[in-house]
């Protein structure tokens, strides 16, 4: 999980601008030199990627992580989630109070369930988020998806 401290957009254009200024220059070979500008441009086309899909996945995350702060007795932070932005906001700060109650059940002995609940939910959203990002859950699936496009 990464907190959110900048807009996507602004993420991926610095990104960009990174691979431009401070790795193409140093690049000798055209093969690397092409590789570099596609990563660029594939860099900073990325907020485009994001479309309904996504902000009804991100959305759905949000949703199960209130409940299970709900669940556990938590106060859920409030917050707009109608946009990518706003709703990766909200998402990171979900995912961050969740990880501050695993830290306190870690301190009580008798909440094992509590931490089994919480580990239940990080690895369905991690799940969800790579389904939503590469139309695959498992490693194995993404390679062949990847062997796949190669091919073609």
């Amino acid at each position: 999980m990464i907190e959110q401290t900048v807009s996507l957009q602004d993420l991926t254009a610095g990104m960009a601008r990174c691979v431009r200024e401070w790795l193409l220059p140093h690049l000798k070979d055209p093969m690397a030199r092409t590789q570099a500008e596609t990563l660029a441009v594939l860099v900073e086309s990325l907020p485009a990627a994001f479309g309904i899909e996504a902000l009804r996945a991100i959305q759905a995350d949000n949703s199960a992580a209130r409940e299970l702060i709900a669940k556990l007795g938590g106060s859920a932070p409030t917050g707009d989630d109608a946009d990518i932005e706003s709703a990766m906001t909200l998402n990171a700060a979900l995912k961050a109070l969740l990880i501050d109650l695993a830290e306190d059940a870690r301190e009580d002995a008798a909440s094992g369930e509590r931490l089994l609940e919480l580990q239940r939910f990080f690895l369905a959203s991690m799940k969800r988020e790579l389904a939503m990002l590469q139309g695959a859950t498992d490693f194995a699936a993404m390679t062949s998806q990847e062997d796949a496009a190669r091919e073609s």
